[in-house]
């Protein structure tokens, strides 16, 4: 079962908050109590939420990604490097084949937005 900041907190004898504090960076925490709960993050394989970090800071850090044929080579090729640059810079990208109908732009940019993936 993945370890969750829970476990973390209850592992580590802190609150969720001080588990969130040092996954952010923030907080006056010592650098050794930092370092133990670090330590215990790593022994239990823990992986923070996606979804709950873009709950609580409004960021879903995904992009939606448009493009009229993805099987057309021009835009598979700028698919794939909007893809890799924004993976650099710790975005997700969804990408949408619209195959040039108004119609599935418009469902698309609905999803997106639903999904939180546009301001």
């Amino acid at each position: 079962m993945k370890a969750t900041i829970y476990d973390i907190a209850r592992e580590a004898g802190v609150s969720i908050a001080t588990v969130s504090q040092v996954i952010n960076g923030k907080g006056k925490i010592s650098e050794k109590r930092r370092a133990e709960i670090m330590e215990i993050m790593e022994r239990l394989h823990y992986q923070p939420s996606a979804i709950a970090a873009a709950l609580t800071g409004k960021q879903t850090y995904t992009l939606g990604l448009l493009v009229p044929d993805i099987s057309n080579p021009y835009f598979a090729e700028l698919a794939r490097a909007v893809e890799d640059r924004s993976r650099q810079l710790g975005y997700s990208v969804v990408i949408c084949s619209t195959d040039n109908k108004d119609e599935r732009v418009e469902r698309y940019l609905n999803l997106l937005q639903q999904k939180g993936s546009m301001a």
